[in-house]
């Protein structure tokens, strides 16, 4: 584990949340902890064999984090969007422009822990010697309420809260899909087979966020409540 309290980067990231953990859980509450990494990490049914599945690819990393759990700039920069981008999308996303050399200054010294499950370091078409990046905070239930599009932060301060907006809705792994593009919308490619197009212009978030070991315990029950939660609304239609 990186002790991040001790390293120059500290002067410049500050993480996304509060101590920071990978998803244990997929949507469903499955033991899926590869399935919130970057790359070619998940599978799905293959609908013309069964039997078969198919490799898919997560273009970001998810991070555990309970409804309206405070989000923070990573880096300095400007917000430059904050939208909702649909039920079938990530739901309301804010996207900050970071520089790119204090991009660079942050990068931690962890080992990806998914390589042999298809976990990646970047896409094939992203540069890291890019002038400016974008920080993309996805399913948020909202920005701070002062925060307007052109407004400048500072590393460390509070730009939102976390929900499960968009295809994340009821999920039992609630979490902050968190990436780090070249663009700031329309980040996939189209030079290559569909998966590996879906990672686009994008780098692993896991390369910056100085992850925290698993609580399982505390998703766990966050799992538990959730579950209750969907089960009595169904119940209630």
């Amino acid at each position: 584990m990186v002790d991040y309290f001790n390293i120059e980067t500290a002067k410049l990231w500050h993480e996304p949340l509060e101590n920071p953990q990978r998803t244990y859980y997929n949507f469903s509450g499955a033991d899926r902890a590869q399935n919130g990494a970057f790359g070619i990490v998940r599978t799905r049914l293959d609908k013309n064999n069964p039997k078969n599945t198919i490799p898919c690819a997560h273009a970001g990393l998810d991070i555990f984090a309970d409804i309206n759990t405070p989000c923070y700039a990573c880096l300095d920069g400007e917000i430059v969007q904050y939208k909702n981008e649909g039920n079938n999308g990530y739901g309301n996303v804010l996207v900050l422009k970071v520089n790119g050399e204090d991009l660079r200054k942050s990068r931690n010294e962890t080992d990806l822990e998914f390589r042999d499950k298809g976990e990646i370091e970047q896409a094939k078409d992203f540069n890291i010697n890019a002038d400016h990046f974008y920080l993309r905070y996805c399913h948020l239930s909202d920005k701070r309420a002062d925060l307007e599009v052109g407004d400048k932060v500072k590393s460390g301060d509070l730009i939102g809260y976390t929900s499960d907006t968009g295809n994340a809705k009821k999920c039992l792994n609630p979490h902050l899909h968190f990436e780090i593009a070249m663009k700031i919308t329309g980040n996939r490619s189209t030079a290559y087979d569909t998966q590996t197009n879906r990672l686009g212009f994008k780098i692993n978030p896991a390369l910056f966020v100085n992850l925290q070991p698993i609580d399982e315990d505390e998703q766990r029950k966050v799992k538990k409540r959730r579950k209750k939660e969907r089960n009595l609304n169904n119940n209630a239609k």
